[in-house]
């Protein structure tokens, strides 16, 4: 991998976190740098699946590049995987490169039952891998952080890139760049504004089980060029967003819609992450409360 690349796959992983303390920002630069160019080694007679059921014939086929995503059994499942996005996101790198590119999803589910209706519900028709013995993992021990298990690779199967580039839209630029030099442009803003948020924390205060409540964050744009929001992340898929997609110019404000659904009694904290051409992308909403 170039240095140049290599420079802008730690910054843009850096800025993945919203890393201010060098501590953060020093973890990330070692975990990075530990898995340049390092060889993902995929277990024999692997069984690829159709939405998680039924089993097919598949082989992983020779080429420049793969795009390999890995996905535990910790947490919200629907919350981590977004398969919507990665149903787009599959459909680009096919129409940027002719198919020849593939896109190899890892499961080591916690719910076979609730993947396969998340497979189908957004549309997942490539084969899979339910890897419900975790061997994939085993082998090659991928790090805890979920944004940081996926990874392009070479045709050796080495590490070109690691990061997310559902959840990070400089990652995503890096991959399409690398792999379609000619036919992709890049949409990423080269630079960034400054945002100021009213308020970054909401406290719900006592909500009853199945209801739910609206709050919205306005965030301000106090920097010199447009704000714009490239993707959301919730922590729970009890929480959903809304808002505008036009840019903020600068002076002007968005606002951001967050519904929350009470579910599980109890004490609650949910987070946002909107992630944007700012400064300190992403920016963290919190919400807190209790379910009765």
């Amino acid at each position: 991998m170039k240095l140049h690349s290599f420079t802008l796959l730690i910054g843009s992983c850096i800025l993945l976190f919203s890393c201010n303390e060098s501590k953060e920002k020093k973890e990330i630069t070692k975990l990075v740098t530990e898995w340049q160019d390092k060889e993902i080694i995929f277990p024999e007679d692997l069984i690829f699946t159709r939405y998680g059921q039924d089993a097919i014939q598949y082989e992983m086929p020779e080429s420049d590049y793969k795009i390999l995503l890995y996905v535990d059994s910790i947490g919200c499942t629907s919350c981590k995987l977004q398969l919507h996005k990665w149903n787009e996101f599959i459909a680009q790198v096919d129409s940027l490169t002719s198919g020849s590119v593939p896109v190899l999803l890892f499961f080591h589910p916690k719910d076979k039952r609730e993947l396969s209706y998340l497979l189908k519900r957004d549309g997942i028709t490539i084969p899979v891998c339910l890897d419900e013995n975790d061997r994939l993992n085993s082998i090659n021990r991928f790090p805890s952080r979920d944004d940081f298990q996926c990874f392009l690779l070479d045709k050796d199967n080495k590490v070109v890139y690691i990061g997310n580039p559902i959840h990070n839209i400089r990652i995503r630029e890096m991959y399409l760049s690398r792999i379609a030099p000619e036919a992709h442009t890049p949409t990423t803003p080269s630079r960034s504004t400054i945002v100021q948020a009213d308020q970054t924390e909401f406290n719900l205060g006592t909500l009853k089980r199945g209801n739910s409540t609206t709050v919205t964050a306005l965030i301000r744009n106090i920097g010199e060029v447009p704000l714009v929001v490239y993707d959301t992340k919730v922590s729970c898929g009890c929480t959903s967003i809304n808002y505008k997609k036009e840019p903020a110019l600068p002076g002007s404000s968005m606002e951001i819609e967050i519904t929350y659904n009470a579910e599980d009694p109890g004490y609650f904290h949910r987070t946002v992450s909107i992630y944007g051409n700012m400064d300190n992308s992403p920016l963290m909403i919190r919400l807190k409360g209790n379910t009765n």
